[in-house]
């Protein structure tokens, strides 16, 4: 149960990490445009009630698809890491190798072709109802993008060792919060949300090489078996800072 306080923050900011990357950003106003229905004329200019209403529910709705995907994901994973750990007693060790491949991938250390093919499903029809949105939303996250992929295959390989599926699916849910309420608020606060991205693509690289950073020492802690440690130690000392304030 400690372990999981401290996992939840790291997995929403990991899915924090991915909307702020080259594969999201600049694509979020396309994104918002094509499952609203609305132009970007529409969203930029002077947008009315109606018009932030609309890019509100059909965002969130997509929001809603992919971390339905998410979600699933992560009770498949904790589903399949429990039976395979009970034999395999070393899996989080070998998991802490892949973790350190994908953080070596995202630092730009290394490439590898088959990780920056783009698997995901088309959609060419633009949704018109919020049932379309929902799907778009489903079929983004049933796909694969070089930035994404590492960090959510991270996740998942984490949420695979947890103990119930519980932990595993709030995990995920907790990285699909972390994508997906700046892609709300984006579609709410459309100017701001533009000014603030332009500035933050010349830390891009630097967000991606930090991820990878940060995915490279958990896997150098979950390989030599520090990590439940680590995370038992931060638990208790955020249960001493509650109890003295």
């Amino acid at each position: 149960m400690m372990e999981i306080q401290v996992s939840i923050p790291l997995a929403f900011m990991a899915g924090l990490v991915s909307f702020l990357s080259p594969c999201i950003l600049p694509v979020v106003p396309s994104y918002l445009a094509f499952i609203s229905g609305l132009t970007l004329g529409d969203l930029s200019e002077h947008p009315t009630r109606l018009v932030r209403k609309r890019a509100l529910v059909h965002s969130s709705l997509f929001v809603l698809g992919f971390s339905f995907v998410f979600m699933t994901m992560g009770l498949v994973a904790t589903a399949f890491g429990t039976a395979v750990t009970q034999a395999l007693p070393g899996l989080s060790r070998a998991g802490g190798v892949v973790m350190i491949l994908f953080g070596l991938f995202l630092a730009g250390v290394f490439r590898l072709p088959v990780l920056y093919r783009e698997l995901r499903p088309q959609v060419r029809a633009q949704p018109v109802t919020a049932v379309g949105s929902f799907v778009v939303g489903v079929a983004f996250g049933a796909g694969w993008t070089p930035c994404i992929g590492p960090v959510l295959g991270s996740i998942l390989l984490y949420a695979s060792l947890e103990a119930t599926m519980v932990q595993g699916m709030g995990l995920l849910t907790a990285y699909a919060l972390g994508l997906g309420v700046p892609f709300i608020l984006a579609s709410v606060s459309f100017n701001w949300f533009i000014a603030g991205s332009m500035r933050a693509r010349k830390w891009m690289s630097v967000l991606q090489r930090l991820a990878g950073t940060v995915l490279i020492v958990i896997g150098l802690l979950m390989v030599t078996g520090r990590f439940a440690s680590l995370t038992a130690f931060l638990a208790g000392m955020g249960q001493v800072i509650n109890l003295e304030l």
